[in-house]
């Protein structure tokens, strides 16, 4: 776990053409992120993150710390589910109440820094007064908006897997095979809905997840956008995509809508259709692996999940998958704490206290020296995180760089994606009308 990310992928992969956001049309916004010479010299700081009560935990665990070492500070906060946080955050902004420390996502931070929200830290780490000297290139390029970091990746992590290995030993029909492509999978989450006798479902119904179809964009070697800022897949790759998972309903490999709508809105166990017993495997981010366990083991303590990769393109395609900024710890620009809030940034990177307690429930740290403190002290489910981003970010044809960024709107599209999906699996839509209706909409979301 030494080199969690290898160096070769800067070079090798051309991190080094990974697009700006200059062509987005953020190039001369008038920099209003200054560090203020002015900043309060005590005060309580807030904090806004989604996640889930173990993340929670887990942050607050690090607010105590960071008062002890700096008692005129201290840090509250407030966490949503993914599906609510960004309306919660804009509520925020729009009431003049903007969080002193934001959570920030990759899809999402194009529009703030258009907006002039976040913080250029870009001073501030060339002063080490956020200390990233051993910070591995490639994830920090990856978070780089206009190239010009505005928050810090507290973790790095790729797209994943999980299953229920209870349902599946009970299905009677074998283990996961590996390198699922996506007609395997289909095949193989049909069986295992009728292994287990059809109150069990293969699959959560995925076709609203961004992170989803960009894996099958990708594996069709496209970018979701281009340089410019535009829509850089065809209608032909959403009509796939929806008409895929309407065949999987069809064929009853994944929750139907009636169930569906109940269950996954949140991103976290809380409200999980494969926690609740309902289905048997889900799409999402290495890092919560963790986050998920905890939440299978509240339902039973020997209740265990196993994590495999996500289905490929099959033979010939590319690879879809890419080392991703799990999240982005963002510092608000109008802060009155700017010197607190910095100091508590580069204190969860770098101090051991603070780095033991957080863990890699955000993913794996993008420090050498975090990741080597935190080998020793890694639970066996934390293992399994750390041993799955290894492996891929050692191997040669399985991932590759995203190398362009998401534009302003991209967070709409997501939306836009999960609306249309919702309306298909419900009835309200054809595919063809919500593949047309999509793309369409996204075109004009992002300027053509």
């Amino acid at each position: 776990m030494n080199k969690m990310y290898h160096r070769r992928h800067v070079i090798k992969r051309g991190v080094s053409g990974l697009a700006g956001l200059a062509v987005f049309g953020l190039v001369g916004c008038e920099s209003s992120n200054t560090t203020s010479t002015a900043s309060a010299t005590s005060g309580a700081l807030n904090m806004l993150f989604w996640g889930s009560t173990t993340r929670d935990q887990l942050t607050k665990t690090t607010f105590d710390l960071f008062h002890k070492q700096n008692p005129a500070f201290t840090i509250t906060s407030e966490y949503y589910g993914f599906d609510v946080y960004w309306n919660k955050l804009n509520e925020l902004i729009a009431r003049g109440n903007t969080p002193d420390l934001i959570q920030m996502d990759m899809r999402y931070i194009a529009q703030y820094v258009r907006q002039k929200r976040l913080l250029d830290l870009t001073e501030i780490i060339y002063n080490q007064s956020i200390d990233l000297s051993d910070f591995d290139p490639l994830l920090l390029s990856s978070s780089k908006v206009n190239n010009t970091v505005y928050g810090i990746p507290l973790g790095g992590n790729y797209p994943s897997l999980f299953y229920d290995t209870e349902a599946v030993n009970k299905s009677g029909i074998g283990q996961p095979p590996e390198n699922m492509n996506w007609d395997d999978f289909s095949a193989y989450t049909t069986e295992l809905t009728k292994g287990l006798g059809g109150s069990v479902y293969g699959t959560l119904d995925g076709s609203g997840e961004l992170t989803n179809f960009e894996l099958w964009v990708r594996q069709r070697g496209k970018e979701l956008y281009t340089r410019e800022g535009h829509i850089n897949f065809r209608q032909e790759d959403v009509g796939d995509w929806y008409n895929y998972w309407s065949k999987l309903r069809d064929a009853r490999g994944c929750l139907p809508y009636s169930i569906q709508k109940g269950f996954d809105s949140s991103g976290t166990p809380s409200d999980s259709s494969m926690i609740k017993g309902k289905t048997v495997f889900l799409i999402t981010h290495s890092n919560l692996f963790e986050a998920y366990q905890n939440g299978a083991h509240a339902v039973s303590p020997t209740r265990k999940l196993g994590m495999i990769e996500p289905p490929t393109g099959g033979n010939g395609a590319s690879p879809g998958l890419y080392l991703k900024p799990s999240l982005l710890l963002s510092i608000s620009a109008t802060t009155k704490y700017s010197q607190a809030a910095i100091k508590y940034t580069n204190f969860i990177l770098n101090d051991v206290s603070a780095v033991k307690a957080l863990g890699i429930e955000r993913g794996i740290p993008g420090s050498t020296k975090a990741t080597n403190l935190l080998k020793p002290q890694l639970s066996t489910v934390q293992q399994t995180i750390a041993e799955y981003v290894f492996r891929l970010s050692n191997s040669e044809n399985k991932t590759s760089v995203k190398a362009v960024l998401d534009p302003p709107g991209g967070g709409q599209v997501a939306d836009l994606l999960k609306s249309i999906a919702h309306d298909i699996a419900g009835g309200k839509r054809s595919v063809s009308d919500g593949t047309q209706t999509f793309y369409t909409q996204a075109k004009k979301i992002v300027g053509g």
